[in-house]
């Protein structure tokens, strides 16, 4: 085939793949249950704003949650009022966000190199590890690092424009809308790397297309209003939103997150499966200035921003591994751009490994109940095994199918690799749904469906995030607190602190149900306390007086 031809043909070759995969992401979603802590609270607020009315102050279990604003919570709630309140209406916005970044990666890498960059950027992506299951798991990581990846293009883009007013302003306005998803980071992340940049390139042009008298107006316009109105609900707001759950959780071990200096190097190294020794290579090649003084320079910027963000986190005393997210977009920008004998060597390698781990997987999944380590969970994970050994075969066919296709058409290799370990990061992110007894309220509330809805429910010594999801109903807490601690501060009412006190009130009704972790139950039952078993998952059971 001529390569006009070939050229003309290559965006449909593409586009089939990845039809393909949105199919299978978008249907994944509803396959498995919700999973504590994270997806059981982040449906649960938007289910009680939506309930309540109250789109001002978020709420869990029926009191006020401010550790995060509420953008996500808005468009969760909407979801549910257009789908209802289900496990894909839930997952529903953070899967448009990572739709949306996958988008903006190929448009900026198409933008700033060539439109094959733009194909690889976003393939590369499509394929990483952390992008794909972040991309599925309910959290706010997703959203904020979509509106990170709009300013970020925006504000690229804008420095090439003719008409770059547009594209800056979009750059502020997600800016704004990423703090209203998870605070000032998405604000302190954009101006740390210009400045950075600018000292280290010695180019100070792009402060020139700021349009800071239009850009500031339009940021403090989308963040403000919801800072204020908070502020005159709760006269503490400020202090403990910004001085606590901003510089004291980053400061200081108050979240009790603590990992050494490394562990985002191995975030990284994990996160950006397959495409590790290509990622490495991007980060380390990447430092190099412009020779023509005040070019603006943007696999530079690109490069500031990826090493910005691990090194940021990498100093705080709280670390989980979504934090790093946003640094993965411009990571794939970088890895789309390398040099065309790096990037096939490169590729030829990873399509090499991608046919090991595939045989690799095959040869365990056949073996798999002596590969699991021996507990009293291991039955949950006995059936990962035939999932398993279809990704084996996804895997190795597509590294297979990578690898002979490398010589003629490197991007069309990349393109198809990436999709095979997408749909293998899918199969095993919906295998996960054997898991649920460990991970998911959901049979417990399947134990409590159908009985009295007004009976007292107690939840003793814990709170499972994702049972009143499913339970459409709030849980009276027994001596917990946890991340409700500020919530229950400001309701009286709203817990028994005092396990005699439960005790006392569970002995004088003659219907009311209890959730407990397993200990608690074995405890209380040896103390002839009268509960009779109405279900139980690997950590907790549900009773009902009796």
């Amino acid at each position: 085939m001529n390569p006009p031809a070939r050229a003309a043909r290559e965006p449909w070759i593409y586009l089939v793949p990845a039809a393909l995969l949105v199919l299978v992401w978008l249907a994944t979603l509803a396959d498995r249950p919700l999973f504590n802590p994270d997806e059981g609270r982040y449906a649960e607020i938007p289910r009680e704003m939506l309930n309540s009315g109250d789109w001002v102050i978020p709420h869990l279990n029926g009191v006020a949650y401010i550790e995060k604003p509420p953008l996500q919570y808005w468009a969760t709630a909407l979801s549910y009022r257009l789908l209802g309140p289900n496990a894909f209406a839930a997952r529903l916005y953070t899967t448009l966000g990572a739709f949306g970044t996958l988008f903006l990666v190929w448009l900026a890498a198409r933008r700033l190199f060539d439109e094959q960059a733009g194909w690889r950027a976003a393939a590369v992506l499509s394929g990483m590890l952390m992008f794909v299951a972040l991309g599925q798991l309910l959290t706010l990581d997703m959203s904020l690092t979509f509106y990170l990846t709009l300013s970020l293009v925006g504000f690229l883009l804008a420095q090439q424009a003719s008409q770059p007013r547009s594209w800056m302003l979009l750059a502020w306005a997600a800016a704004g809308l990423g703090v209203l998803t998870k605070g000032l980071v998405a604000a302190a992340i954009p101006v740390a790397v210009l400045i950075l940049y600018s000292l280290y390139a010695r180019d100070w042009s792009p402060w020139r297309r700021l349009y800071l008298v239009w850009g500031l107006p339009l940021f403090l316009a989308i963040t403000v209003p919801w800072h204020w109105l908070a502020a005159r609900r709760l006269p503490d707001f400020l202090e403990f939103f910004f001085v606590r759950e901003h510089l004291a959780r980053y400061l200081t071990p108050l979240a009790d997150r603590q990992e050494p200096w490394w562990f985002f190097g191995a975030v990284f190294l994990a996160g950006s499966m397959p495409w590790t020794l290509s990622a490495l290579r991007a980060v380390a090649g990447g430092w190099r200035r412009s020779s023509l003084p005040a070019a603006f320079n943007p696999g530079l910027f690109l490069w500031i921003w990826v090493v910005f963000i691990g090194v940021f986190f990498s100093l705080s005393d709280s670390k989980l591994m979504p934090y790093i997210l946003p640094l993965m977009p411009p990571l794939a920008m970088l890895i789309a751009a390398l040099p065309v004998k790096a990037r096939e060597r490169d590729f030829q390698f990873t399509a090499i490994m991608t046919v090991i781990a595939g045989i690799a997987l095959g040869v365990a999944s056949l073996n798999w109940p002596a590969v699991i380590a021996q507990s009293d969970r291991v039955a949950y994970f006995l059936p990962l095994a035939k999932p398993l050994g279809l990704i084996a075969l996804l895997l190795t066919v597509s590294g297979v199918f990578a690898w002979l296709r490398r010589v003629r058409d490197v991007t069309g290799s990349g393109v198809f690799l990436a999709v095979g370990w997408a749909l293998a990061w899918l199969l095993l992110i919906r295998a996960a749904s054997a898991l649920a007894p460990v991970y998911s309220g959901m049979d417990l509330a399947a134990a409590l469906a159908g009985r009295d809805a007004k009976a007292p429910l107690y939840s003793v010594g814990t709170y499972d995030q994702s049972l009143t999801f499913y339970l459409r109903r709030t849980v009276m807490l027994v001596s917990y607190r946890g991340e409700l601690d500020y919530g229950l501060g400001k309701t009286p009412g709203a817990e028994i602190t005092d396990l005699g006190e439960f005790l006392g009130r569970w002995s004088q009704q003659s219907q009311a149900f209890a959730v407990m972790e397993k200990c608690l139950y074995q405890d209380l039952t040896n103390r002839d306390v009268p509960m009779h078993l109405l279900a139980e998952t690997a950590n907790r059971v549900v009773v009902a007086r009796r």
